[in-house]
């Protein structure tokens, strides 16, 4: 499961030992994740002589166990009166909740006091100098997760159906799900927001010239005309699978999508999305490409202008 992978990267620093031993409480909290919630961090609390407890944090929650059996959430929104009491060897966080006081107890090591000022800076609480130094202990790559309509491409993905889920947990890659099922993974070269259409359409008919199986540029462009609303965008993903064939793909946007599009980390390889190799007068004609070209033109897509300079570097004149 996602989220379990995502609690196990944030609880490394806290050693394999306490990861073991909070297996069943990793499996409980994660099964309480909603779709639409990202884990931002994990931590260990005190609950005793020898006990702990887990205790994750959301992008809108903070999700704890009792004794590994009962789980509890709390709403970040409506957390009130929070205050930390520093002892000799832990620190207390107390705070009110549906007007009953809670603490949640921390040791006074670098680890949990770490996971402590990512709390406080969930909600808001300027940390201090110690809190900030001691959070750049303890940072993990933010995973991405969203649903997400492709408008043109899905026929490229490995499973066919019609609920397709992104998720980035590592830099420069990429996973989709359709349906739920077992995702697949892609380097992620890059991604375009589509503000011209005419360009971007050009762009995709460049992939599709280097390998992709997209199709005609015409009707890719066709359909991002068509779904770009007052408040909708189209966003193209570059992909690339293993074997290096290339896969990209047309994707509806709102705000909330966009915003979550400029947090993914492409790979560090710099690819362009257009045909920059200006072949050599002994290389053979690129009729293949010239064709399109000349389709694009047809169908309105560049102009007569565009197609002539596009011509000349395709021939090398």
């Amino acid at each position: 499961m996602y989220a379990i992978e995502q609690i196990k990267e944030y609880l490394k620093p806290e050693g394999k030992l306490v990861i073991s031993n909070l297996k069943k409480e990793i499996s409980l909290i994660a099964k309480h994740i909603e779709d639409d919630e990202i884990v931002e961090n994990a931590g260990v609390v005190s609950g005793g002589l020898f006990t702990q407890y887990l205790v994750v944090l959301t992008t809108s929650r903070l999700l704890t166990t009792v004794k590994g059996k009962k789980f509890l959430s709390y709403d970040l929104n409506q957390i009130s009166n929070t205050d930390f009491n520093k002892k000799l060897t832990v620190t207390e966080m107390i705070f009110t909740y549906n007007n009953e006081e809670q603490i949640l107890t921390f040791s006074n090591v670098d680890t949990r006091l770490a996971f402590l000022s990512e709390i406080k800076n969930a909600l808001g609480i300027q940390p201090s100098l110690e809190d900030v130094e001691k959070r750049q202990i303890v940072r993990v790559m933010k995973p991405i997760k969203m649903n997400i309509e492709i408008l043109n491409g899905k026929e490229q993905l490995k499973d066919q159906g019609s609920v397709f889920k992104l998720s980035q947990t590592k830099p420069g890659t990429i996973e989709i799900s359709v349906n739920n099922l077992s995702p697949e993974t892609f380097k992620l070269v890059k991604w375009e927001r589509v503000e011209n259409i005419q360009k971007s359409a050009f762009d995709i008919a460049g992939w599709s010239l280097i390998g992709s199986t997209l199709g005609n540029a015409g009707s890719i462009a066709g359909a991002m005309g068509a779904n770009i609303g007052k408040d909708k965008s189209v966003a193209t993903l570059f992909l690339k699978r293993e074997n290096d064939e290339k896969i990209p793909l047309v994707i509806k946007c709102d705000k909330k999508d966009l915003e979550k599009l400029s947090l993914l980390i492409a790979a560090e390889e710099e690819e362009s999305t257009q045909t920059s190799v200006t072949p050599s007068p002994s290389s053979a004609i690129p009729t293949d490409e010239l064709i399109k070209l000349k389709e694009l033109m047809d169908a309105g897509i560049v102009t007569q202008e565009e197609f002539d300079a596009k011509k000349k570097q395709l021939l090398g004149i």
